[in-house]
C-alpha cells in the first residue's frame, strides 16, 4: 500500500467528518429590520434554530442532513474496507459524488430562496446569508473528491526501458531440423514439425 493511498484514506475520513459536522451548523439565516426591531431566522439541516417570524414566511429547513451523513458513511466504510478489499475503494468515489450532489442541491435551494425573496416585493429588505453549514459542506465535497481520487491509486506509468530491465535478457527457443521428443518449448506443448518436401 502506497503513501498516496493511505493519505487519500485519511482525507476520506476528514471529508466524512466535515460533512457530518456541516449538518449541525447553521445552513442559512434571514434577517430583516422592521420598526426598529431585528427579526432573524436561522436553520440547520435538521431543525429551525431561531424563528422570529413565527412561521409567517416560507422559510424552513434545507434537508441535506440525511444524504450528507449517508455520503459520509459510504466514504468512511469504503476507506476502512479498502485495507482488506481493494475493490471497496470505489465507495469513496460514490460517497464523494453523493456529497457533491448534496452540496450542489443545498446551494441551489439557497439560490431559489434568494429568487423567491426578490419576487416577494416586500416593503422591507430581507438579507439571506449562506451559513457555515453549507460552506463547510462545499469544502467537504471538494476534499471528498480529491481524497477519493488519491484513494484509488491509479497504476503508475512505467518507462519502456524500465520494463525491459525488469524482464531480463530475451530467450529464444529454436527447434532443430530433425525433430525428436526432447524438443519441447517452455510452455510444455511439443511442436509438430512437418517434414520438408524437397
Amino acid at each position: 500500500m502506497s503513501t498516496r493511498r493511505v493519505f487519500g484514506a485519511v482525507l476520506v475520513f476528514v471529508a466524512a467528518g466535515l460533512a457530518v459536522a456541516a449538518t449541525f451548523l447553521t445552513a442559512y439565516s434571514v434577517q430583516t429590520e422592521l420598526q426598529g426591531r431585528t427579526l432573524r431566522f436561522e436553520a440547520t439541516s435538521w431543525a429551525v434554530e431561531r424563528d422570529d417570524f413565527r412561521g409567517l414566511l416560507m422559510f424552513g429547513v434545507i434537508k441535506f442532513g440525511e444524504p450528507a451523513v449517508a455520503a459520509a458513511l459510504v466514504m468512511a466504510l469504503s476507506a476502512v474496507l479498502a485495507f482488506r478489499v481493494p475493490a471497496a475503494r470505489v465507495g469513496s468515489l460514490l460517497g464523494a459524488g453523493l456529497l457533491v450532489g448534496v452540496a450542489w442541491s443545498a446551494v441551489g435551494t439557497l439560490q431559489a430562496m434568494v429568487d423567491q425573496l426578490r419576487e416577494l416585493n416586500a416593503p422591507v429588505r430581507f438579507d439571506l446569508e449562506q451559513g457555515d453549514g453549507v460552506t463547510l459542506l462545499i469544502v467537504a465535497a471538494g476534499i471528498g473528491v480529491v481524497s477519493a481520487v488519491l484513494h484509488q491509486e491509479l497504476p503508475r506509468r512505467v518507462a519502456p526501458e524500465a520494463e525491459a530491465a525488469e524482464a531480463g535478457p530475451v530467450v529464444i527457443h529454436q527447434i532443430d531440423d530433425e525433430p525428436d521428443d526432447t524438443e519441447t518449448p517452455p510452455y510444455g506443448y511439443p511442436v509438430i514439425v512437418e517434414p520438408k518436401n524437397d
